[in-house]
């Protein structure tokens, strides 16, 4: 309550203080707020993603705000692609039907110049706003860039500091929301189950547990891929990829270069995913597939979608995805599980590179009631707030949430936010590139000509780093 009385506070003061600047940006320093700020009192508009981006749970959030302050708050959906034109469109025409904006991170080097900094913003309310209460490299890869070079990367920290943060040459473009992290799902009634941690045992002189590493977890791959009804055909794979030609494809391709130690693009954003390391991930991705046969053939079509179809109706005992997957009431007694993404290791160092990537909350530069709209974003991210996000499963993107939901009742859930906030700390984000489309596409085609038999994986990605090269040199880099 203490909170949201300083919330109405904040908000009755933008509502009585401001004359004079309507349409202009806060500037640093400044006490008075736009006058056309106080029509922010009656309607907030919000343009946000679908349940990619937990809209649920923020639905729930805006109609408590409205409830508590009496401001009217919309907030317009749309599925992720239909979101990126919307948004684009949006911007692009200088519209300020919105007022808050959801931004996912490939986006933001396009659109910066539309947007509004919120540096000026979280000073003035820094005692209500518990910046150091975000995940560090979340927040980090989510919201803190350099408007004239977008690309460069954001300073290192272990906890938030506006400072340290603007004394380096960055601004906070947008408070995160919603994180996605790629982790594993399993199940966990095949693992306890008795007779299989025997008969694993006697197989690979090991005890069958969660895997650290690639090699450990392709052998409980190789194990648990076989014919369950004795029909002589294989009816239960020992895990799920993502391989179709597709961004989730990218996804995975990405976390395991990583982990093998790779990078898509050195200092100079020269493209060198087409190294030893990016060729050892992929024929080792591929390996799954092609050699190993630990997975279903239809992979070649799979995206996430497809992936979480598949192990929720128990046809894998492992699956890989950027959010937890349930079980279909059909599979009688199975248990869902989870853990990190596998690592690889590099001398005595185990190297472990998930992709994640997150949603924020972003000011937009036109519209005419930026002070309010902040209040609002702050609020949607706010640690109370992200605590009763819990309860719709979101991926919240602060570390008090994630102590929070060390209490909660479900034995699943508590295990998934336990992984999903130590795969955070550790994964590895999108370039910051303009252009990520293009890339993220020709990285793709390379995976699919490696695993279609069209190309060798040295040939592959040699072509598409070549085609990259070109595409970073056109787009001016």
């Amino acid at each position: 309550m203490a909170r949201l009385r300083t919330y109405m506070l904040i908000v009755f003061i933008l509502a009585i203080g401001c004359t004079g600047c309507a349409g202009k940006s806060l500037n640093p320093g400044t006490e008075t707020p736009s006058e056309s700020a106080h029509a922010s009192a009656t309607t907030l508009k919000v343009l946000y993603a679908t349940v990619e981006a937990g809209s649920e749970a923020v639905i729930h959030a805006a109609e408590n705000y409205e409830q508590q302050t009496g401001i009217h708050v919309e907030v317009s959906t749309f599925p992720y692609n239909s979101l990126q034109e919307k948004v684009f469109t949006e911007l692009s025409r200088m519209s300020s039907e919105y007022d808050l904006i959801a931004i996912d991170t490939p986006w933001m080097p396009k659109i910066i110049q539309h947007l509004e900094p919120m540096t000026s913003y979280i000073r003035k309310a820094e005692s209500t706003t518990g910046m150091d209460d975000f995940i560090a490299k979340l927040f980090l890869d989510t919201s803190v860039f350099d408007k004239d070079t977008p690309q460069r990367a954001p300073i290192a920290l272990d906890t938030i500091n506006l400072d340290q943060i603007t004394a380096a040459g960055f601004d906070v473009w947008s408070l995160p929301i919603q994180s996605n992290v790629l982790t594993v799902s399993y199940r966990k009634d095949l693992f306890q189950d008795e007779a299989n941690r025997a008969a694993f045992k006697k197989r690979f002189k090991r005890e069958l547990a969660i895997p650290n590493t690639l090699e450990e977890y392709e052998d409980i791959a190789k194990f648990f891929t076989r014919d369950i009804n004795g029909d002589g055909t294989i009816d239960m794979y020992g895990t799920t990829l993502m391989a179709g030609k597709h961004e989730s494809n990218f996804v995975d391709y990405k976390s395991f270069l990583s982990d093998f130690g790779g990078k898509l693009f050195d200092e100079n954003l020269h493209p060198v995913f087409n190294s030893e390391s990016g060729v050892k991930a992929l024929e080792t991705y591929g390996g799954w597939i092609l050699r190993r046969k630990v997975t279903s053939p239809d992979v070649l079509s799979y995206t996430w979608d497809e992936v979480e179809i598949a192990f929720g109706f128990g046809q894998a005992a492992m699956g890989m995805n950027v959010h937890d997957m349930k079980l279909h009431p059909n599979v009688k007694g199975g248990q869902v599980g989870y853990f990190m993404l596998p690592g690889v290791k590099q001398g005595d160092k185990l190297v472990r590179g998930p992709h994640f990537g997150s949603w924020g909350l972003a000011i937009n530069k036109y519209s005419e009631q930026k002070e309010a709209a902040y209040v609002l974003a702050d609020y949607l991210t706010s640690a109370d707030v992200q605590r009763d996000y819990l309860q719709f499963r979101q991926h919240v993107t602060r570390k008090s949430a994630y102590v929070a939901a060390k209490k909660m009742n479900d034995e699943s859930l508590r295990e998934y936010y336990e992984v999903l906030g130590r795969s955070l700390s550790i994964g590895v984000g999108r370039p910051r590139i303009n252009n990520y489309d293009q890339v993220s596409e020709a990285v793709q085609t390379a995976v699919q000509q490696y695993l279609t038999g069209k190309k060798d994986a040295r040939t592959a990605l040699d072509e598409a780093a070549s085609k990259v090269d070109r595409l970073m040199k056109e787009s001016g880099y």
